[in-house]
């Protein structure tokens, strides 16, 4: 699913214009973002959280060159979904 498609999903399961739609879905991901950005955890009870991760300094090997190269100390996004999204997506993929 994109953006895109989200919008309008948000848009026909609740009677809104896409414009308005889009408004919202908008500020729910700026809201996250800004949230991760200022080092605070989202947690959206039944989805998961969203956290900003410090990631330690490590050496590494240059693919091409076969170099050692430093990567140094990083902030990244991260998800951890919760229990309840594990066993749906769990449950729907099963054989």
């Amino acid at each position: 699913m994109t953006k895109d498609e989200l919008i309008r999903a948000v848009s026909e399961n609740n009677t809104i214009t896409l414009k308005e739609s889009k408004k919202i879905v908008q500020f729910v991901f700026d809201t996250i973002t800004d949230c991760m950005a200022q080092g605070e955890k989202v947690k959206i009870s039944g989805f998961g959280t969203f956290e900003a991760k410090k990631r330690k300094a490590f050496r590494t090997r240059h693919p091409k060159s076969g170099e050692m190269i430093d990567v140094p100390e990083s902030i990244q996004p991260d998800f951890e979904p919760s229990r309840q999204l594990k066993e749906k997506v769990n449950k729907n993929n099963e054989a």
